[in-house]
């Protein structure tokens, strides 16, 4: 990563695993998952394990492995990522805001 880029947040990431996540409606496995993110796999797979307890991705398994898919619930957050995102655009701001501990 260029030095002039900062850090990924969580939840960009979670909005980056769900993108990918969508363009596999038949499910993916963790490895090309790792590749679309840009992330290593041993990283990746907390992440993902995660989402799937929040109900945003869903883990098949059969014979061939582990498959992971977004969920209709993932995708709505995926659709609520974005247009937070665009309201934060319009105030100038180009991260999502994250609440203090203690303070409201």
């Amino acid at each position: 990563m260029p030095r002039n880029e900062s850090k990924r947040s969580k939840t960009q990431l979670y909005a980056t695993i769900m993108e990918v996540l969508i363009g596999y409606p038949e499910g993916v496995k963790i490895t090309r998952l790792s590749y679309g993110v840009g992330a290593p796999v041993d990283r990746l797979r907390n992440m993902v394990e995660e989402l799937c307890s929040f109900g945003l991705v869903r883990k098949m398994a059969d014979d061939e492995g582990t498959y992971f898919l977004a969920t209709p619930r993932g995708l709505e957050f995926l659709d609520t990522y974005w247009k937070m995102q665009g309201f934060l655009e319009i105030f100038g701001d180009k991260q999502p805001v994250r609440k203090q501990k203690g303070k409201y």
